[in-house]
């Protein structure tokens, strides 16, 4: 079963980013990206050529090259079913990177998403990919619950509608976490 298209949008300015609730500092030492349900049945409801899918791959792999330059664990997580790739345009999981697989939107849900990043002592979660309003809300605040620090990269998620990117970004600022852009979030893993 495929998607229905997305509605055309531009991706959140960094002016256009609602306030967080947390000040916290991206540290590498502490962090993991999450890469979550980019698939390529996903993804196909987002034209690669058009926003928000365009920006949405750029930041997904500014995001990899800069966690994996700075020795930051990349987890990808896929929803069963979805095929995890590779697929026109789809980030595809490297040696190195862990795969882990979760039922419904929250990636922590009967996944084993939680030890690993128990086993590499990681309480921050930078959180990029689909959809906003599901899967990336559900597992920002998840993260919050288990004591974790979630970063949501607000221009490397998506969703099919807009509001529905809105929403999530208003949401997780106010209550689950950090709202960021891409390039805050590339600059705060490069810091010394």
């Amino acid at each position: 079963m495929n998607l229905p298209p997305a509605t055309p949008y531009p991706m959140p300015a960094a002016s256009a980013l609602p306030g967080s609730a947390h000040d916290w500092v991206l540290e590498p030492e502490r962090a993991a990206l999450l890469i979550l349900g980019m698939q390529p049945r996903f993804l196909s409801a987002f034209p690669a050529a058009a926003e928000p899918g365009a920006r949405l791959l750029a930041h997904t792999e500014a995001l990899r090259g800069a966690a994996r330059a700075r020795g930051i664990p990349v987890v990808f997580g896929y929803a069963p079913g979805a095929s995890p790739g590779p697929g026109e345009g789809a980030p595809v999981a490297r040696r190195g990177d862990h795969v882990i697989t979760y039922v419904r939107e929250n990636a922590f849900l009967r996944s084993h998403l939680g030890r690993v990043l128990a086993a590499g002592d990681r309480d921050q979660l930078v959180i990029c990919g689909l959809f906003a309003a599901g899967g990336v809300l559900l597992t920002a605040a998840d993260a919050r619950m288990r004591g974790m620090r979630p970063f949501v990269a607000a221009d490397a998620v998506a969703d099919t509608d807009p509001d529905d990117h809105a929403l999530a970004l208003r949401w997780t600022a106010a209550r689950w976490g950090a709202v960021r852009t891409t390039r805050r979030l590339v600059e705060e893993m490069e810091a010394p």
